[in-house]
């Protein structure tokens, strides 16, 4: 059997960018060629130049404006020669490679936008269907898909499968790998350091194939590669995006066991400086590494620095004589310099049989710690805090909120003793929400989030009416301010009723706060009749998007939006307003200030179940559950903790008893405090084992969070009538906000969707639309379910 390989890079789309603008990319013509090349040399994939299909933009010279290549029929004619090649005979591994703008037309399922793409009809190759209907296929024994693009979720963008005839037999698809530049935000290109414009992702991948990804037993494979992937990105991106919030700093990977890449006869090694803050002339270094550990070095300085080489992996450089005692990692990526600064006793030989204790407490309970071994492989992991036993050795401990750098905190200890209890620093929440002691803040936007947090009540409603408050705030980096002068923060946002009444503008009554001058922050706040409401946000375009907003009792709903400058969306001019990028919400008791320790804790949870971690699945995530389902007075932390226990029983059966009791006993709790009125309080009803606790009569409006609207629409095959055609017609138009169920409202994005919808319809059996449908989140209502059957 033989490897093929289609690959794919588009870096000149001439209708893509609005006026004044441009969409092309520089990187995706070099990193195409360089992994066409790395794919057939006989050091590296070894595949036939005959069987590698190489598209670029740089091939089609001199480029046509009117008729941008590669065009989507241009890759389709690729695709399709492949699935002609191995119809009759399955080929041995596939690589797929696409670089360019892409997007997510589903969420971590990748599709490139191709060069003919407008903002109106963005013209694309759905490659992650390509990758699985391959695989589904049997056409290949493992296949690779690898994407150097963005992979934001528009799901209003219309997508089709791709329909491949199956192979014969009943054989299990085999192994895959799959990794993206971006989990959920945008990739990055940069000027490397061989002078020119790389992906990110593309120019560290190359570097682990080549040997960087290389493990201890001199092969690249996918495990290794994943790892290298995770820990050496961050490497090459430029300081200045490093905090970015727009740009993920780590690949989504599948990796599937059972591929190899590659197989080295010597495992590379990489020069490292050790640079110490003093002559240290005539001291001895030595240098541990290991489980247990042992001294790779053992020499006299001669200086203020040290020179040598070293593989992959974790390292503690001991200069005992002087007290220094300081970790560092090797990751593979280059040459690097270490300054020693961290000091520590002498260290202590390995026992021969004791193991010693790796004691992890975390400042915030939702944070979750991890421990590697001396090679980088993960040994353990828990949610708070982690309690261990090991070998004595050289470990990396690393606490994350998310996948930022600045969401990451990581420390390299030598273990040669008992590990003392002490509560370790965790990283700043990234929150949109101005709370204090988390990442993104200004001392003005903090005394207005106080203020919002404890609005007095309006003029328009009784006293013991809820309260809604809404505080919406710039965070931009110097370079991304606009050069016009910035938009008042409320511009476009309206209060509407489900009815389409508008109830506020909250530009004419919002209070704006400009003492920040590139960050500026307004705050409307207005008591309401107990309801739900829709917060409008309208283009200068004429697009417009929606999410749900519940008032209950006399609470005091509060959300914090945050407004910075986006990745290319289709459809979004230059000068149209800067869009709403992340959003926090929380619920106050009438009179009762918010508290910051709750509210860092609400908004980690929220930050968790957006990255769809399990934060509860582990022995020490108990502490986080008892936080968020039973000592709290925010609802949205009751709320997020019972989805998060979702995602835990979903991940593991280990307690399932004890996880569906507390489960039932925190939806009776919510809806003792705000109501079965509450649409996501209601959704989490449907999963409580005492059907007396279901919730019978239809939904009138959607869910705050985008997991309430998975679980009526599951709820809706075995009972169709909970989900009205009239809610389905108004959010279908799904589109990417974190954790919340947000949709586009314009006539325009609907209907694009709905046609899509239709021709999706047409094109499946009635057992694959659903099986679909479910996927994507689309109730039995849509699809013709009446509970008999479907009518599709």
């Amino acid at each position: 059997m033989a490897d093929y390989a289609i690959v794919v890079g588009i870096s000149h789309y001439p209708k893509f960018a609005t006026a004044d603008t441009t969409a092309d990319l520089q990187g995706p013509d070099t990193d195409a060629k360089d992994i066409h090349d790395w794919l057939i040399d006989a050091d590296g994939g070894g595949l036939s130049s005959e069987n590698v299909r190489l598209i670029r933009s740089a091939d089609f010279h001199p480029p046509k404006p009117d008729e941008p290549e590669p065009e989507e029929a241009t890759i389709r004619r690729a695709l399709t020669w492949l699935e002609e090649e191995t119809a009759d005979r399955p080929g041995d591994r596939l690589y797929l490679y696409f670089s360019g703008h892409g997007f997510a037309p589903v969420l971590e399922e990748g599709a490139l936008f191709t060069a003919e793409a407008t903002n109106t009809i963005p013209s694309y190759v759905y490659a992650y269907d390509w990758m699985r209907n391959f695989r589904k296929a049997r056409r290949f024994r493992d296949v690779v898909l690898w994407m150097d693009c963005c992979m934001t979720h528009h799901q209003t963008i219309p997508v089709s499968s791709v329909p491949i005839r199956a192979g014969v037999g009943t054989g299990v698809p085999g192994p895959a790998f799959v990794a993206v530049a971006a989990q959920t935000k945008s990739a990055l290109e940069h000027q490397m350091a061989d002078g020119q414009v790389h992906g990110v992702f593309s120019w560290t991948l190359l570097h682990g194939l080549r040997g960087g990804a290389t493990d201890e037993h001199g092969r690249v494979t996918s495990e290794s590669l994943k790892a290298f992937l995770h820990d050496t990105m961050p490497q090459f991106l430029p300081e200045d995006v490093r905090n970015a919030s727009a740009v993920d700093l780590h690949p989504f990977i599948r990796a599937d066991a059972g591929i190899t890449f590659r197989r080295f006869r010597n495992r590379p090694a990489y020069l490292v400086t050790l640079a110490f803050p003093r002559d240290l002339t005539g001291l001895e270094l030595k240098v541990w590494t290991g489980r247990p550990h042992a001294a790779v070095v053992m020499e006299k300085i001669t200086g203020r620095s040290w020179t040598g080489d070293f593989v992959r992996g974790l390292y503690v450089a001991e200069v005992p004589d002087a007290g220094f005692r300081h970790g560092f990692q090797v990751t593979g990526s280059g040459p690097m310099e270490v300054e020693v600064r961290d000091t520590g006793p002498r260290v202590l030989p390995p026992h021969p049989t004791r193991l010693f204790t790796l004691d992890v407490q975390t400042a915030n309970p939702a944070a979750s710690v991890s421990i590697m071994d001396h090679t980088l492989k993960r040994i353990f992991s828990d949610t708070g805090a982690l309690h261990e036993f090991d070998a004595p050795g050289v470990y990396k401990i690393r606490t994350e909120l998310g996948r930022d750098i600045s969401t990451v905190l990581e420390r390299i200890i030598l273990l040669d003793q008992d590990m003392q209890p002490a509560m370790s620093a965790s990283p700043e929440v990234p929150s949109p929400a101005p709370i204090p002691g988390t990442a993104l803040i200004h001392e003005s936007h903090v005394a207005r989030f106080r203020e919002g947090a404890q609005a007095d009540s309006r003029a328009g409603a009784a006293l013991d009416a809820p309260t809604i408050s809404v505080l919406v705030r710039y965070w931009l980096d110097p370079e991304d301010r606009p050069q016009l002068p910035l938009a008042h923060p409320m511009e476009g946002l309206e209060l509407i009723s489900p009815d389409g009444t508008v109830i506020a503008s909250l530009l004419e009554d919002s209070s704006l706060d400009s003492s920040s001058p590139t960050d500026p922050v307004a705050v409307w706040a207005r008591r309401v009749a107990p309801g739900a409401y829709y917060l409008r946000q309208t283009f200068r375009s004429g697009r417009t998007g929606e999410a749900s907003v519940i008032a209950c009792g006399e609470w005091l709903t509060q959300i914090a939006l945050q407004r910075s400058p986006a990745e290319l969306v289709p459809g979004l001019a230059a000068n149209d307003v800067v869009p709403l990028v992340d959003a926090a919400v929380f619920m106050r008791p009438y009179g009762v200030a918010g508290s910051v320790e709750q509210d860092r804790v609400v908004e980690s949870a929220r930050l968790g179940l957006a990255q769809g971690r399990d934060l509860l699945g582990k022995s020490h995530g108990m502490n986080l559950q008892r936080l968020l389902l039973e000592e709290y007075n925010d609802p949205i932390a009751g709320i997020l903790g019972c989805y998060l226990l979702l995602i835990a029983m979903e991940h593991s059966q280990r307690g399932a008893e004890a996880r569906q009791a507390a489960f039932d006993a925190a939806v009776v709790r919510l809806g003792k405090m705000v109501g079965y009125v509450h649409p996501d309080v209601a959704a989490l009803s449907l999963r409580c084992r005492d059907p007396a606790l279901h919730t019978t009569e239809p939904f009138t409006v959607p869910p705050i969070f985008r997991a309430g609207w998975q679980l009526m629409t599951q709820a809706s095959y075995a009972n169709p009538e909970l989900l009205p055609a009239s809610l389905w017609e108004r959010v279908h138009a799904v589109t990417n906000f974190g954790p919340f169920l947000a949709w586009a409202s314009d006539p325009g994005s609907k209907r694009v969707h709905a046609r899509q919808l239709e021709h999706w319809i047409q094109r499946s059996g009635a057992t694959d639309s659903q099986d679909a449908a479910r996927r994507l989140l689309i109730p039995a209502r849509a699809i013709g379910v009446t509970g008999q059957g479907s009518n599709v």
